[in-house]
């Protein structure tokens, strides 16, 4: 970027209706980067905005007259500012109905008031950057042009004056585009410049061989040349045209190349000349920008999250790859989301062979997994089988792949707000192989679609916290008015009972004690998942012996398991001596839900195993059982609120484990499960060991208070 470019202030407009927010944001942003302009109405700002070069737009959404989504809408629809950022201010429009509309007329962001100074002007930054990056782009591409225009003139009309030996003097200085002369009759080249050779990678024999021109450009471009060929030769008339080439390693290489004929005055020799710029970048940049619009324009045309990964996958295929799988992460495991193939009738191989791989992790040495872990594309040019995709895909039977064909094959990760969300591979089945170039183009592309597909995961999010609300609602409605409605029930009985010393009125009121405890519980998880999820969830600590934790909770679920005469083994000697860093009662309440759904899930006369054991410097407890265990795509989803298996939906709301989680995590801990159909359960929680007298006692909250 030159100096002058990153000298000159860019301008962001602030938009509000209120004259001290415009002051605040005026004060958060003053910068002598940046160039302030103000608006306190949507017609003002759409004047500015058609008038300005905008880097970003920081938009009130509630104003007088014409609001915020107005002002977007119009900004939208024109050239001229249908590509400036939108940032989004509201203090009252929050809800997932608000924040859809925002995005559906363009909106980049969504910031709320009252507004955190750093977030703002990280944001705004970012927007920055990308407006200059932009700008010189459009620059450097204008200079280019304007070179390459002046100097084919130049040198056309040079060729035309000079002599021979002057003309190919002149010729061989020019860099970046090769100068030709073309026997009419016999289609053989007379001269070509020496630039040829490392631009197209030939040799100086090869050019010599008949209709080189003709044997090398596109398929889809030959019909043009030669009808450029023929004219400029019949008609003697200067032709101009683009067109590609295969260079050597089956490279593409674009020209845009001017052709004159010229004649011997007897007419005894026809010649053919021509100059042929290289604009391979040009035409390069022109097929991003063009892609990209494609992208950004084919993913927001929803926020469904699965529906936007099968267009990004569809909309590369052809235009970028002959196939294309993409991978994303669902917390540590690597799951497929979608492909896209240019032959359709390929495509449910794919899906199936994929679907039913192995489960694997970020910790895997198959190259989606690295790629994944590191945030770093890979490019393999020139690979001889398509095994090779095969095991970067984690695919372990490459013959199921067999009827695919693959020369190349490259992956890159789609990175948004500073993590990896996916990691897209595409595959070239043509002669043609990837380079760095398309490396690079497909590395920008895939941080253009990251950001909509980032949105679209935030949209997801948004609307699961609508329906995790309406759950709540739900909950109180039903799970918790069946005990009151028992409580209410026993308690008109016994005041109709003359002797309520009974055993008929012992029994009603044991009901309503377990009625009560069962609603008292119930409340209780409903406000500790509340905490977890605002972060206010805050945990005791103190040092507490891991044996003991074992045996205190063994105690409290002999009862339930008794029931059903199941056997619990415990295997703890491992931790004699050690203490845990831990709140013994919220540690206690992790066990309990892990054992009593251990209990809920074993089989009558089952047998449950629990365990402790040190690793390094925390005890991992373990909970196994031997119920009928639980599928790959259910254990993805175990610690989500409100989430239930099918089979198990009528046992609970899913509150247990998404608090385990949460207790665990509030102790710097980490909770997994490890499980097989028809085989069992476990589940693990580590907790850190008490190294000090300093950690004796502490208060701790979740993280990100």
């Amino acid at each position: 970027m030159t100096s002058t470019a990153s000298e000159e202030p860019v301008s962001i407009l602030l938009v509000d209706d209120r004259q001290e927010n415009l002051v605040s944001l005026k004060g958060i942003l003053t910068s002598r980067k940046y160039r302030l302009l103000t608006a306190s109405c949507g017609e003002d700002a759409l004047k500015i905005a058609l008038r300005e070069d905008l880097a970003v737009i920081l938009l009130d959404v509630v104003m007088p007259g014409m609001d915020g989504l107005e002002v977007a809408r119009h900004l939208k629809k024109l050239e001229r500012t249908s590509r400036v950022p939108i940032l989004f201010l509201t203090a009252v429009a929050t809800d997932v109905e608000q924040i859809y509309k925002a995005y559906s007329v363009g909106a980049v962001d969504y910031l709320i008031k009252p507004l955190d100074k750093d977030v703002v002007r990280k944001k705004v930054a970012v927007f920055v950057d990308l407006h200059l990056q932009r700008r010189e782009i459009e620059r450097q591409a204008r200079v280019l042009r304007e070179t390459e225009r002046r100097e084919y003139e130049l040198s056309l009309a040079r060729l035309r004056l000079a002599s021979d030996n002057r003309y190919r003097k002149l010729v061989e200085g020019i860099d970046h585009a090769i100068a030709w002369s073309m026997d009419a009759k016999t289609n053989k080249l007379s001269f070509i410049s020496t630039q040829a050779e490392r631009i197209l990678g030939y040799s100086a024999d090869e050019f010599t061989q008949e209709d080189f021109w003709g044997r090398h450009v596109l398929d889809e471009d030959r019909t043009r040349l030669k009808t450029a060929f023929r004219q400029a030769l019949e008609q003697s008339e200067d032709r101009g045209l683009e067109h590609g080439v295969w260079a050597a390693g089956r490279r593409r290489v674009w020209f845009h190349t001017g052709l004159s004929a010229i004649r011997e005055a007897d007419g005894s020799r026809c010649e053919l000349h021509g100059i042929s710029v290289d604009v391979t970048g040009l035409k390069r940049l022109e097929e991003s920008e063009r892609l990209i619009a494609d992208v950004v324009s084919s993913l927001a045309e929803n926020f469904e999250y699965g529906s936007a990964m099968s267009r990004l996958a569809h909309v590369l295929v052809p235009r970028l790859g002959d196939w294309c799988v993409i991978d994303v992460l669902n917390g540590d495991i690597i799951q497929h989301e979608a492909v896209a193939h240019t032959d359709a009738s390929k495509e449910p191989t794919l899906v199936r062979e994929l679907a039913s791989r192995p489960s694997f992790d970020l910790r895997a040495a198959y190259a989606v997994a690295r790629v994944l872990r590191t945030g770093q594309s890979e490019l393999h040019a020139d690979i001889s089988d398509v095994k090779e995709v095969a095991e970067a895909l984690g695919v372990t039977d490459s013959d199921v792949l067999r009827g695919l064909d693959a020369r190349s094959y490259m992956i890159v990760p789609l990175r948004a707000r500073g993590q990896t969300l996916a990691a897209m591979t595409l595959v070239s089945s043509q002669p043609h192989r990837f380079d760095f170039g398309d490396l690079a183009h497909a590395e920008e592309l895939g941080v253009r679609a990251a950001l909509a597909i980032d949105n679209a995961r935030l949209y997801r999010d948004a609307q699961r916290a609508k329906d995790a609300r309406e759950d709540i609602l739900r909950v109180v409605s039903h799970d918790l008015k069946n005990p009151l409605s028992v409580i209410g029930t026993s308690v008109e009985y016994l005041m109709s009972l003359d002797d309520a010393t009974s055993a008929q009125a012992r029994k009603l009121i044991k009901a309503i004690r377990r009625a009560s405890t069962r609603m008292g519980q119930l409340i209780d998880d409903l406000l500790d998942l509340e905490r977890i999820e605002v972060h206010r969830f805050s945990v005791e600590r103190r040092g507490h012996e891991a044996a003991s934790l074992v045996r205190d909770c063994l105690e409290s679920v002999e009862p339930l398991a008794s029931q059903k005469s199941i056997t619990i083994h415990v295997h703890a000697d491992a931790v004699k001596g050690l203490s845990v860093y831990c709140d013994r009662g919220r540690v206690l309440q992790v066990f309990v839900n892990l054992l009593g759904n251990a209990i809920k899930f074993s089989p009558e006369r089952g047998v449950i195993t629990l365990r402790a054991e040190r690793d390094a410097d925390a005890v991992v407890f373990g909970v196994e059982d031997d119920g009928p265990g639980i599928s790959q795509e259910a254990r993805s989803h175990v610690f989500e609120r409100y989430w239930q298996a099918t089979e198990t939906a009528k046992l609970g709301i899913g509150l247990g484990l998404a608090i385990a989680k949460g207790i665990v995590e509030a102790h710097g801990g980490r909770i997994w499960v490890e499980s097989e159909l028809g085989h069992g359960s476990t589940f693990f929680f580590a907790l850190p060991l008490l190294r000090s007298v300093g950690e004796e006692a502490s208060i701790a909250t979740m993280p990100g208070e």
